[in-house]
């Protein structure tokens, strides 16, 4: 790493990504102002909820019939996914929670890629 913070993997306040991420998770990164950090249409939680329910449950190993995240992935789903939709200042406390749980069970199975698939399909992709 060159320490520029420039295509050596450094955010813009100069922690690494992944330390930056692992700062979330743990509850120890600043909050940042500015807009929703997804590129998503504005919608109703149970919609969202609906959408990444029906994506979680086709990655949900056969006969596990509720999803059992670790906190950790909970806490990853709020900080990257749900905390990021452009809806979620209107959605109950309870409404976030139950997104983050199909949220988190998508990173848990498929990763990166789970999340992608969420934002391709509330795009209407």
């Amino acid at each position: 790493m060159n320490g520029t913070g420039e295509g050596d993997g450094m955010a813009a306040d100069g922690l690494e990504v992944r330390d930056f991420i692992a700062a979330l998770v743990r509850g120890g990164a600043p909050s940042t102002a500015g807009p929703p950090g997804l590129a998503v249409p504005e919608a109703a939680a149970e919609e969202v909820i609906a959408v990444a329910r029906r994506l979680a449950l086709r990655v949900v190993p056969e006969g596990r019939w509720w999803p059992r995240p670790t906190p950790a992935l909970l806490d990853m789903a709020t900080a990257l996914v749900v905390d990021g939709h452009p809806s979620a200042p209107r959605w109950s406390q309870a409404e976030r929670q139950r997104l983050a749980t199909w949220v988190a069970v998508l990173i848990e199975h498929r990763g990166e890629d789970g999340v992608q698939e969420l934002l391709r399909a509330l795009s209407g992709g």
